[in-house]
């Protein structure tokens, strides 16, 4: 089958040679017949359209007739020119940050997500895809290699760590989310919940029993006291009494004393571990110890193995269990978008914020990839694309050339004869 633009081609070079034919077929009648006067000037105007626009034509691509001619073959003698002002271009008019941040900011990157999402066999196909992506990363990771690699750079980094500022930082932030306060209700709450069972409530007295009483035997007048006895009464009507009175003193009082010493000895600690050079010492020695301790790194890498080897299988499965949750995740998170319009806002807002500085900063590298691009390829190659894709509309430009000529060629005629008439 043939190509349209070889069509199209010949159709233009056609219109050319039909001009020719009449051109001749007019000169040759209009001795004998005036009328082909009029034949003889569209097919003359039309030869001489046609012939200058297959001129421009060929000569964008290559030397018309192998002829050197100054100002042809114009664009593979100035492929790097052209390749700068393409790339200039795109950076001027579809890189710049105006531009972007409107494009962003008119499209709902969260409402896209969540069309594509919507359907199952997508998220089918994109927990395969993080699957296939994830056993190919546990193949390299448990090649030894790669293992010794990780295992020789995680530990040089963890002996390099400075234990005590990273510690004091981690309890700072603690502090300064108020997690202790709530790590202290919850504490308590527990604490209330797990008094209130009668199992537990046992255990405290036969603790109370074995650990304190039995160091005496005491009476009240004259009379021994059972041991069991009266640690339930401690547990009933103090203890558990007491901790539900507390919890409720707290949980109210914003400002309880019991919060505030909690603020005073997690500031002093956390000053203690910044200041403290002795205390640092034997936390860097903790660590060390830890590192050191080949029995302890034994028995991690065997747990690592263990937990990568069933990882390894499971994702070779067709009912993965991984592939199963991640699908469920996916489509989790897909319906928790959809009917929280803050959270598609939130997406959109992030897009907003990451995708212009990201492509200002990306700008000059596309820019840079261009031009290295354009230059890489043969000028016979650039001819062949820019041909692929806008010949067909040059051939165009040859055949209405061809047309428009004659017609202009015909209104000529017209004028001349008109002005030859005014002249008698």
């Amino acid at each position: 089958m043939i190509q349209p633009r070889y069509d199209r081609r010949r159709i233009a070079t056609a219109c050319l040679a039909a001009a020719t034919l009449l051109y001749a077929a007019g000169v040759w009648l209009e001795g004998t017949h005036p009328g082909f006067a009029w034949l003889t000037a569209f097919a003359e105007a039309a030869l001489i359209g046609g012939i200058a626009d297959w001129f421009a034509v060929t000569a964008l691509f290559r030397y018309p007739l192998g002829l050197k001619i100054p100002h042809t073959a114009i664009i593979p003698n100035n492929r790097k020119r052209l390749g700068r002002s393409l790339s200039a271009f795109i950076r001027e008019n579809f890189l710049n940050d105006a531009w972007v941040r409107d494009s962003v900011a008119r499209f709902d990157s969260a409402g896209a997500l969540l069309d594509w999402l919507s359907r199952p066999e997508r998220r089918r196909a994109l927990a395969g895809r993080i699957t296939e992506a994830a056993a190919g990363a546990l193949s390299a990771l448990r090649q030894s290699a790669a293992r010794e690699f990780l295992t020789h750079a995680l530990r040089y980094q963890l002996a390099r760590l400075d234990t005590s500022r990273l510690l004091a930082a981690s309890l700072q932030v603690v502090v300064a989310e108020g997690r202790h306060q709530a790590l202290l209700d919850d504490s308590l709450e527990r604490l209330s919940r797990w008094l209130e069972q009668e199992e537990n409530q046992e255990r405290v007295k036969h603790f109370i029993t074995d650990t304190v009483f039995r160091l005496f035997n005491p009476k009240v007048m004259g009379r021994e006291v059972s041991m069991h006895r009266l640690a339930g009464w401690l547990i009933r009507e103090r203890i558990v009494e007491q901790s539900a009175r507390l919890i409720s003193e707290v949980s109210d009082a914003p400002d309880h004393p019991l919060r505030r010493h909690l603020d005073r000895q997690f500031e002093a600690l956390i000053e203690r571990i910044r200041h403290d050079h002795a205390l640092g010492r034997r936390l860097d020695r903790l660590r060390d110890d830890l590192l050191d301790n080949d029995r302890l790194a034994d028995w991690l890498g065997a747990v690592w193995e263990d937990v990568m080897s069933w990882l390894a299988r499971d994702l070779q499965r067709a009912d993965s269990e991984v592939r199963g949750y991640l699908e469920s995740f996916i489509g989790w998170y897909a319906h928790s978008l959809e009917r929280d319009p803050a959270a598609r806002q939130w997406l959109n807002d992030q897009a907003l914020a990451l995708v212009p500085p990201l492509v200002q900063r990306s700008g000059p590298r596309i820019d840079a990839w261009i031009e290295r691009y354009l230059d890489s390829l043969d000028s016979d190659e650039i001819v062949a694309q820019i041909e692929k894709n806008v010949g067909n509309d040059l051939q165009y430009i040859r055949i209405n050339g061809t047309l428009v000529g004659g017609l202009i060629g015909v209104a000529l005629h017209a004028l001349t004869q008109l002005a030859l008439l005014l002249g008698q």
